[in-house]
């Protein structure tokens, strides 16, 4: 049962969804939505905020789960659905990984490479901030952590609003492209990918870990929990938006192309002809901060999940496995050796995007397999604790994001291999 109820404050609420909010904007969020501004200018305004909206149905549910049973959502695939779901996670989580962390560390080189005007190289960029990053995590604990996370997430807040603000010239057509969807002839798989790839994959596991960092246990936290998510995720939203925002007077009203490889570095030189050198620096502080921190976010999140597996599959007790998943256990520290070097030969590919891209694609094939679990898991399993199952627009929602995002898993795979 809940021992007791929690303070509601903004800086409070301010506090894990924040978390996962700057842990789910990656690379792959700042290219999409550059991407699309550049094609299509603000019409797919709305894409984001859906995306944004789908996304925070999901981790509602996953932390409602966790509210009602006191368990992760792992050890509920575990304990309710066939063996072979366990198996099938361990083994994607390892591509996952493997995928994630070279797209993150050779993001945030890049990112370092555009403030430095090249000093520092993009791939020893990427060796120096996953290092950096293992360090951090291994020294620092969950607090100094989470005030690390949002000391950056208002870095790369203001940075991108900043521009985006300066550079906004069609307001009216911006509130149209939110509020009116729209499809342009032949972007409808643009489109899916757009909504498909708005906020994190994997990473939303991670709230379960955050949650129990905060102590956050039983029906007593259920609107807490729901305000802090939904803050989460209207920053997401607002941050793509205010990229596609930036990305449309750039380069859509100029009449300009963009391909997937240009978007980070001409986006910093389109600042700096409007805005002057504090505009390309400007956008460039907000993209590595948005990075480093989906960086930092993976680097200590992931492990969670790791030494969650690693004691359910070797048959630990509940209390076992609450011990194998702290910050200081060795199945934990191990896992983020794993997560730490795994990464640093990607780093010399010469292909950053290349290597975002591919990590687009092993994510989007998560979220199906998250919403249908959730279907099961939250209508299903009998609670304990006062806390609500699904309500039918739930359900309703979460085949929607089923369909949805199978689909966009079945298009990236296709269209890459």
């Amino acid at each position: 049962m809940n021992q007791h109820k929690p303070t509601v404050s903004f800086l409070k609420l301010a506090g894990p969804g924040l978390v996962v909010a700057a842990t789910g904007i990656g690379s792959g969020d700042v290219v999409s939505a550059t991407v699309g501004g550049a094609r299509y200018g603000v019409v797919l305004l709305w894409a984001i905020a859906a995306g944004a909206f789908f996304k925070f149905v999901l981790q509602e549910g996953i932390a409602r789960w966790q509210l009602a049973t006191g368990k992760t959502a792992v050890e509920g695939w575990a304990e309710y659905l066939p063996a072979w779901v366990k198996w099938y996670f361990g083994v994607y989580l390892v591509i996952w990984t493997v995928s994630v962390s070279a797209s993150l560390t050779n993001a945030t080189g890049l990112g370092m490479a555009n403030l430095t005007n090249g000093a520092l190289s993009q791939s020893w960029g990427a060796v120096v901030h996953s290092l950096i990053g293992g360090l951090v995590v291994f020294y620092g604990g969950y607090d100094s952590f989470e005030k690390l996370m949002k000391t950056l997430v208002g870095i790369m807040g203001f940075s991108i609003l900043f521009c985006a603000i300066f550079m906004l010239n069609q307001p009216m057509a911006a509130v149209q492209g939110l509020l009116m969807p729209t499809i342009p002839a032949g972007s409808g798989t643009y489109v899916l990918s757009l909504i498909g790839g708005v906020g994190g994959s994997i990473t939303m596991l991670s709230y379960n870990y955050w949650m129990r960092e905060e102590n956050m246990r039983g029906s007593g936290f259920l609107s807490f929990v729901r305000g802090d998510i939904a803050i989460a995720y209207l920053f997401t939203a607002i941050f793509g938006g205010s990229i596609m925002l930036i990305a449309n007077d750039a380069f859509f009203v100029q009449g300009q192309a963009l391909t997937n490889a240009q978007a980070v570095p001409r986006m910093a030189e389109a600042l700096g002809t409007v805005l002057g050198t504090f505009g390309r620096i400007a956008f460039s502080v907000g993209f590595w901060a948005a990075v480093f921190a989906s960086l930092l976010g993976v680097w200590q999140s992931v492990p969670y999940l790791y030494a969650d597996l690693y004691g359910i599959v070797t048959g630990m007790s509940s209390e076992q496995r609450q011990a194998a998943v702290r910050v200081t256990s060795t199945p934990y520290r191990l896992a983020l050796l794993f997560i730490t070097l795994v990464p640093l030969p990607f780093a010399f590919t010469g292909q950053p995007i290349q290597v975002v891209i591919v990590y687009t694609v092993v994510s989007s094939l998560f979220v199906p397999f998250v919403a249908a679990t959730m279907l099961y898991l939250n209508n299903r399993v009998k609670w304990t604790e006062p806390v609500p199952h699904n309500s039918v627009v739930t359900n309703l929602l979460l085949v929607g994001i089923l369909v949805l995002f199978a689909t966009v898993g079945y298009q990236e795979v296709a269209a890459r291999f």
